[in-house]
């Protein structure tokens, strides 16, 4: 058969970006919530979960000054994807636009078994993200509770966009890897599944705009 050349189009849908965080980021932000916890009345102070939705162990504040040069990775990042997509639909001229970020919010999340986050958005920006900082070792690519190892999905997060038909995935399931840092837009639905066995599961999440 004679070779043809195709372009693949991707018109429809919301993109994510997936970035590795430097380690030196990763024990920073996992000093700093630790610090918290050391703090009984800080602990306190910093209870988020009254403006979040998750079924889990505590949401905690976090101070984006004190995460040591992880604000300007966050900023590169989200202006990269914003970036790609713009390329991609050839307005490259709103670049100028994006010159700083802007963080609504941001805030650890702990969590351990049973704990879960159920399907939603958020509110307060353009963008969110998630990064993981702690994984246990029940959050990985098999499920204690089901033989089936080919989709496993305890502890992990799954993005949802629109419906599953031909060539066009409604929903992409992600295994938490420390050090994993995802950017997508704001409105994208996701949630979190819960996991089995002992230890902690620790995510920082932001709500942000460029």
């Amino acid at each position: 058969m004679k070779e043809i050349e195709v372009d693949i189009l991707r018109p429809f849908g919301p993109r994510i970006l997936k970035a590795t965080v430097p380690q030196v980021m990763v024990d920073d932000l996992n000093g700093h919530c630790d610090e918290i916890l050391k703090n009984d009345q800080d602990r306190k102070d910093r209870d988020a979960s009254a403006d979040l939705v998750g079924h889990v162990f505590e949401e905690l504040t976090c101070d984006m000054e004190k995460t040591n040069g992880f604000g300007n990775f966050l900023y590169s990042a989200t202006k990269a994807l914003y970036t790609n997509f713009l390329v991609e639909r050839n307005e490259k001229d709103k670049l100028e636009d994006a010159d700083k970020i802007a963080i609504h919010n941001s805030w650890f999340v702990r969590s351990f078994e049973n704990d879960y986050n159920p399907t939603h958005i958020h509110t307060n920006g353009t963008f969110s993200c998630v990064l993981y900082l702690k994984v246990p070792e029940g959050v990985s690519d098999k499920n204690s509770r089901n033989t089936h190892e080919t989709y496993a999905t305890e502890g992990y997060i799954d993005f949802v966009f629109g419906a599953s038909t031909v060539v066009c995935p409604g929903n992409m399931c992600i295994q938490p890897k420390v050090g994993d840092l995802y950017i997508f837009p704001a409105f994208l639905f996701h949630t979190v599944y819960p996991f089995y066995g002992e230890g902690e599961r620790r995510s920082f999440s932001a709500n942000m705009s460029l």
